[in-house]
Formats: C-alpha cells, sequence, structure tokens
C-alpha cells in the first residue's frame, strides 16, 4: 500500500497499478481548482513522510493519522484528494464517514458528496456485516449470489472482469487455494463484472478458471458492495457474514487458513 501511493503520486492518481475502474476518467479527482503543480506542492512533503513508514501492521494507522493531520490543516482541493485516495484505502466506511461529518468543508464539498454514496454501500457491506445479496441473469438462467453464500460453507468471491490485468494476477492465487481447500467448508466463486459474457468466457477457459462463475453481473456485484476498482475480492462466513475485504496475494490463504483452522 505505502509504495503504491508513492509510486502514483507522480501522476496525481492511485487505481492504474493495482486495480481496474469500470471507467478510469470517473475515478478521478473531479472540480480541482488547483493547478497540478499546487497539489504536487501541498502533496509531495506528505508523501515523503508516508514513504518513510515501515511496511507492517501499523503501517496503515499511521498512514491514517498523517493523512487525517494533513486534511485537518487543508480545507482545499488536496484535503478532498487525500480523503479520497488516502482516507478511503486505510479506513473502514463506517470510520471515513463519521470523520467527513466532523468536518463543515468536507460535508459540502462535491466531490465528497458523490463519492459519499459508495462509501455508505461499502460502509453497508463492510466486515463483520451480513452479505447483501444481487443476481445476474445469463443464457435464461438467473444466478444469485445466494445460490453460494450463506450455505454453510467460507466462499471466497472475487469480482473481476476478462479486461483487467490485476485481476488475472491474482487468478493463480484463487485457482490455487480452490484446489487446495474445496470440499464441504469451502468454495470459490466469480464474479464477471463489468464484462461481457463471451469475453468472460474466454478467458475462463484461456486462464483454465476450475470454480463457479456469475456470468453477466455487470453492475449489480459492484452497486450492491460500493466496488469501485478491480479485483474486489471478499471471503464470506458460512452464515454468510462478511469475513474479509479487499483480500490480494499470499493474504487470500493466510486469510481461508486462519478461519478454517479455528
Amino acid at each position: 500500500m505505502i509504495k503504491k501511493f508513492i509510486t502514483v503520486m507522480s501522476v496525481l492518481v492511485l487505481l492504474t497499478a493495482t486495480s481496474c475502474a469500470q471507467n478510469q476518467s470517473e475515478k478521478s479527482v473531479k472540480a480541482v481548482k488547483m493547478s497540478q503543480s499546487e497539489m504536487q506542492t501541498k502533496l509531495i512533503p506528505l508523501f515523503e513522510k508516508i514513504e518513510k513508514i515501515p511496511e507492517g501492521d501499523n503501517a496503515y494507522a499511521e498512514i491514517t493519522k498523517l493523512a487525517k493531520d494533513f486534511v485537518d490543516k487543508n480545507n482545499n482541493e488536496a484535503g478532498v484528494y487525500v480523503v479520497s485516495r488516502i482516507l478511503s484505502e486505510t479506513m473502514n466506511a463506517d470510520e471515513l464517514l463519521a470523520y467527513i461529518d466532523q468536518n463543515q468543508y468536507l460535508k459540502n464539498n462535491e466531490t465528497i458528496a458523490k463519492q459519499k454514496d459508495v462509501w455508505a454501500k461499502q460502509s453497508e457491506t463492510c466486515e463483520g456485516k451480513m452479505f447483501k445479496d444481487f443476481e445476474a441473469e445469463y443464457d435464461g438462467k438467473v444466478t444469485k449470489l445466494s445460490d453460494y453464500v450463506g450455505k454453510g460453507k467460507y466462499v471466497l468471491v472475487d469480482f473481476w472482469a476478462s479486461w483487467c490485468g490485476p485481476c488475472k494476477r491474482e487468478i493463480p492465487n484463487l485457482i490455487k487455494v480452490y484446489e487446495k481447500y474445496k470440499g464441504e467448508k469451502f468454495e470459490v466463486l466469480g464474479v464477471a463484472t463489468w464484462d461481457k459474457p463471451e469475453d468472460t468466457k474466454k478467458s475462463i477457459a484461456q486462464l483454465n478458471i476450475p470454480y463457479p462463475q456469475m456470468l453477466n453481473a455487470q453492475k449489480a456485484g459492484s452497486d450492491a458492495y460500493g466496488i469501485e476498482g478491480i479485483p474486489q475480492i471478499i471471503l464470506f462466513g458460512p452464515d454468510g457474514k462478511i469475513l474479509k475485504r479487499n483480500l490480494r496475494g499470499e493474504g487470500i490463504e493466510k486469510a481461508i487458513e486462519a478461519y478454517l483452522n479455528k
């Protein structure tokens, strides 16, 4: 995460290297009155401080503290940028919405107002909450998330698309855990997001994906879970409770092992 912040600082965008957005133009910070050079002048010292934070369990907490201190002193577009692109990554949705409500400038900011709807959906589907159902129809068949989640198994759900490079890079990790843990206690489900079914099916064949898929979900899942970028990998408990969001890489198997070995 720290490396992601620093790498993307040069272009003032946070998603290009690690996730895919439905519409990349929608992910940039809108209504910025500052010039890019003014934004950089404000933001570079913050990013330099973030760069010095060592990787570890406390990294997010330290980044959050630095970012909040910056926003408290910058009721301007630079502060809005930090809320939208840093605090939205390091704070859960409930905490973020409460923080925004304490700052009059942020409460009245147009950019923040547009994003609050997404954060509200993330709040409704954050870790510890029950799953929110949605459905997808393809080739005359309707498939629901509830066909898999809440049925007594741990279910790892991958919101992905065939055109998304970061999504494809996670597929080997998903196949690995599926082959290792599949059975009475564990399942993996792919949710084809913002993708044409024929393209999804082609990628499934090319990547030799063995686990089931919800084809043609389009925006149904992303709208329900406040997903702005994919892949979004979520682990659900046997009762349907959301256990982990934003899983990636080695963290996928670690999370599954931790719950299966309880």
